[in-house]
């Protein structure tokens, strides 16, 4: 009797950690696509930013309020977008793509 108990146990312990390593591995799947859509979604950010900035440099549109204005919304989004990226599997390549943001800030 005591056989059947433990093996009925360890049957339903399997059978559970089984179920939990796959809702693990479906749970990594939709952070990691988001975590891609994500970065993609930054850099359309940054090179809409980049797209303004350039407008704005243009002798025709230099000194306008309106493209000034928005260059900074457009600044102030992705320096938001930016703070989303806190996830990360390689926590050095975040610290140093950090590092690098904060000397380009410190230059400006």
């Amino acid at each position: 009797m005591m056989i059947n108990i433990t093996g009925i146990i360890l049957i339903l312990s399997a059978i559970i950690n089984g179920i939990l390593i796959w809702y693990i591995v479906q749970l990594l799947k939709r952070f990691l696509n988001f975590q891609a859509q994500l970065d993609e979604f930054v850099e359309r950010i940054q090179e809409y930013e980049a797209h303004v900035d350039a407008v704005y440099s243009m002798e025709r549109f230099y000194g306008d309020s309106t493209l000034s204005e928005l260059l900074e919304h457009s600044k102030a989004v992705s320096a938001q977008c930016k703070s989303f990226k806190v996830f990360y599997l390689n926590n050095e390549e975040h610290e140093e793509e950090l590092e690098g943001e904060d000397e380009e800030a410190y230059d400006a």
